[in-house]
């Protein structure tokens, strides 16, 4: 009897707790649809401002989004040789930092073009891009700039970053292009550990040529070199009779990979910054028209509201700033 009256106190309590459940769902959209509702009978109270407002705010979105202001973005995977991408997104600095306004740190004279193209260059940015698996292959940009350093499982690659070009003029992208490759392929830091790398590669081709010529000359020699010794200790065990020849093969295959990778690494090495599939251009504009009208007119109905607040409520506001002062 007992532990029926149990289960019956258990079904209660939890048919108590969904209908209070279900009273605060429907007491919270009950509040929503009044603060919505008395949102609409006050736009309407003073729908002259709300309608100003919203057509003043509307006009500064659509003006700001005008053909000739309009921004495009435009993105690349630089691939780096030599340089680590740390060190190429210090250099990055320069051209993110730059001031319009100042000659010495403008983009006109960082990338040494003309002031008529300089100007229509909005923003540059660049991105570490993050590895998940380890596998060389990339798997995310890092848009945030927030990979936090203390996660080894998904780490920055030292081999590529991604840049971004805002350019207000969609024909000038190449030129801004070729001009940006010339500003990092020129960098002296840039270049030296291009090069060093490169010789670095070109001497392991050749050591391992060299030493492909040894093996194989040592190889021959073993191979025709009659074995008289019929008896002898190898790894503790006693052999007897004549042995197998050594071929080297093995150290001929090791010496062979090396150097395929290390030629297939030569060929890329052409440059230290290089742009695959260069600078893609998004024909979407950041500042469209579209995107800009529904904001400004979210902006303009949020400020009209609170510009009728204010309005509705004056007396209140007075009262409440004399009680204050005095």
């Amino acid at each position: 009897m007992e532990e029926n009256n149990k289960d019956i106190n258990k079904e209660i309590n939890l048919l108590q707790l969904l209908i209070l459940l279900c009273g605060w769902i429907i007491k919270g959209l009950k509040n929503i649809v009044v603060f919505f509702g008395n949102l609409v009978q006050l736009s309407y109270k003073y729908k002259i401002v709300t309608i100003i407002v919203i057509i003043l705010s509307l006009s500064t979105g659509l003006y700001l989004s005008r053909p000739s202001v309009r921004v495009y973005k435009a993105d690349a995977m630089a691939m780096l040789y030599g340089s680590d991408a740390q060190t190429v997104k210090e250099i990055c600095k320069q051209l993110e930092n730059s001031i319009s306004t100042n000659n010495l740190y403008s983009l006109a004279s960082k990338l040494s073009i003309p002031d008529s193209v300089a100007k229509n260059i909005v923003g540059f940015q660049s991105f570490y891009v993050i590895d998940y698996l380890k596998d060389g292959v990339a798997d995310k940009v890092d848009f945030d700039n927030n990979h936090s350093l203390t996660d080894t499982l998904n780490i920055k690659m030292k081999d590529r970053l991604y840049f971004r070009v805002f350019s207000t003029k969609i024909s000038q992208i190449p030129k801004v292009q070729a001009a940006i490759l010339a500003y990092f392929n020129n960098n002296s830091v840039m270049k030296a550990q291009f090069e060093n790398k490169r010789n670095e590669l070109l001497q392991n081709v050749k050591i391992c040529n060299s030493e492909s010529l040894l093996i194989d000359s040592l190889a021959k020699v073993s191979y025709f070199k009659s074995n008289h010794e019929q008896m002898q200790f190898d790894n503790n065990k006693l052999l007897v009779g004549e042995q197998r020849k050594q071929l080297f093969y093995g150290e001929l295959l090791d010496l062979q990979n090396i150097k395929s990778k290390s030629e297939t690494k030569i060929v890329d090495f052409k440059q230290p910054v290089d742009l695959p599939s260069g600078f893609v251009l998004n024909p979407v504009p950041v500042n469209g028209h579209t995107k800009y009208g529904v904001v400004s007119l979210l902006i303009g109905y949020i400020l009209a509201v609170v510009i009728s607040v204010l309005i509705d409520n004056f007396k209140k506001v007075v009262k409440f700033l004399e009680k204050n002062n005095n």
